[in-house]
């Protein structure tokens, strides 16, 4: 299989007057894909990570990763973290991207900003190039959250209610959903709390009352028509899924040593529990149910 992700002979570029050249020449392809196939440095990450998932890519992997280079780099990350983990892993062109030592599947997605318009799309990010540009800006954290479930809508439902009467999936097998954010810019960490925690189990804001004493508010859902979950591992209704592997780094800005940057969320009401031993190979919020309610413990 080809050696580098990037199958087109791209020019490697200096200046960003380069790099619009180019773009216009490949202009039906994803301009992330092009940027990286063009910068020295960004396409020997890439292909470094490529070195190690060839062997476990699936035929369209190459032709889809020009179109779609957040997402389909996001399932290589994930197969590396997995490899590096002394996992072993399976992929085929139809299922979930990995079967993880024959006992459990993994299916990546990463979350985008939506249509530009939409109500729930997020907006770029303003960046100032100078001191008397800069501006008070939202952080637009209801929009982001928004994006999260419906990556999990789309992965979470749709996909497994396909795959389920499939004769080569088992549903007896935990399915675990890696879910990156990487791509809406934002900070997504407040107070120790990353926004997929608030995603899944619904907090919102920090509370402190007069004797110190602190929590979280709660909440079901966010208005938006009928209203959208963000309880999915609050109650049952959401059972069929076994956990959360989340990032909120592009691939390209992954840290040292690699998947330093994921945490893994279990859900307490899952029906197919993840093996602890998986658990303690990442940073992790491990959540337990008890006779009061929930308990979610921070292991990093």
């Amino acid at each position: 299989m080809q050696n580098s992700i990037f199958t087109l002979e791209l020019p490697t570029i200096n200046t960003n007057n380069q790099l619009d050249e180019v773009m216009k020449l490949y202009s039906k392809y994803d301009p992330y894909f092009i940027a990286s196939g063009c910068i020295k440095d960004r396409k020997e990450k890439f292909d470094k990570l490529w070195q190690k998932f060839r062997p476990y890519a699936d035929t369209h992997f190459l032709s889809q990763v020009k179109t779609n280079f957040h997402q389909r780099t996001w399932e290589m990350y994930v197969g590396n973290i997995l490899l590096e983990k002394n996992l072993s892993i399976a992929s085929n062109n139809e299922g979930p991207d990995f079967v993880v030592n024959d006992n459990f599947y993994v299916e990546c997605i990463a979350s985008t900003k939506g249509e530009a318009g939409k109500p729930d799309s997020v907006p770029p990010m303003y960046v100032a190039k100078k001191t008397s540009e800069m501006i008070v800006q939202d952080v637009p954290v209801d929009k982001m959250i928004l994006r999260i479930t419906q990556a999990l809508k789309d992965k979470a439902i749709d996909q497994y209610e396909k795959w389920k009467t499939k004769v080569w999936f088992d549903s007896n097998k935990p399915f675990i959903i890696a879910i990156n954010t990487g791509d809406l810019e934002y900070p997504q960490d407040y107070l120790g709390i990353p926004l997929v925690i608030k995603a899944l189990f619904g907090l919102q804001f920090l509370q402190i009352n007069q004797d110190g004493y602190s929590t979280y508010s709660w909440r079901t859902a966010i208005k938006k028509g009928d209203g959208v979950p963000v309880t999915y591992f609050a109650n049952e209704n959401f059972n069929f899924v076994s956990g959360i592997i989340y990032s909120d780094k592009t691939v390209l800005n992954h840290p040292e040593p690699i998947g330093n940057d994921c945490i893994f969320v279990n859900n307490p009401f899952a029906k197919n529990e993840v093996n602890n031993s998986f658990i303690k190979l990442m940073k992790n919020w491990k959540v337990e149910r008890n006779a009061t309610g929930i308990n979610l413990q921070k292991n990093y």
